[in-house]
């Protein structure tokens, strides 16, 4: 299961972990409030995850490459 986004309760899209931050594909568009709140998020996930590097999530690169055309966002 990929990670998934979540806002105002609802599955918006996934993020992984990449070296840069967190990138974030969204099912529909969000907001730029929306983006600022999940960029907030993605500091703070940043931090729980500096231990585990990106390569816990690598299993699930090949998923991403079959999802939908959508925008991507990389949450520094």
């Amino acid at each position: 299961m990929l990670p998934t986004l979540l806002v105002g309760g609802q599955v918006a899209r996934v993020w992984r972990p990449v070296d840069d931050g967190i990138k974030a594909m969204a099912f529909h568009p969000l907001s730029s409030a929306t983006w600022d709140g999940l960029a907030a998020e993605a500091r703070s996930l940043r931090g729980l995850l500096a231990s585990r590097g990106t390569k816990v999530h690598s299993r699930h690169h090949h998923c991403w490459a079959t999802l939908p055309e959508a925008e991507i966002r990389l949450l520094a």
